[in-house]
């Protein structure tokens, strides 16, 4: 039998969760390609790139699609769907002034 908890609040899920699922990537538009993107010979690019061995890291983790998957319980659920971005947890945020 697989366990479920809320992986906001940690709480033991039982037969009532939420499973929210949230995709980045990067955004393209082919209404803006523009005819100098057509003569760039990509092939090459890659070629260049095997070459110097290859993209960094960092390059490649923030290049590409990323999903995620959370279990929510009921409430964090409603929280998660008034604010999904969380601006307001960041509006209450008190900073002293030292």
């Amino acid at each position: 039998m697989l366990h479920f908890s809320c992986d906001l609040c940690s709480c033991s899920l039982d037969e009532q969760r939420f499973v929210v699922r949230l995709e980045s990537y990067p955004a393209f538009d082919p209404d803006r390609l523009e005819p100098a993107d057509m003569d760039h010979d990509h092939l090459q690019e890659v070629a260049d790139m095997l070459d110097h061995g290859g993209p960094d890291d960092e390059s490649l983790e923030s290049s590409g699609a990323k999903v995620f998957r959370f279990d929510l319980c009921p409430q964090c659920y409603r929280k998660f769907l008034k604010d999904p971005l969380g601006r307001e947890a960041v509006r209450r945020l008190k900073f002293s002034k030292n």
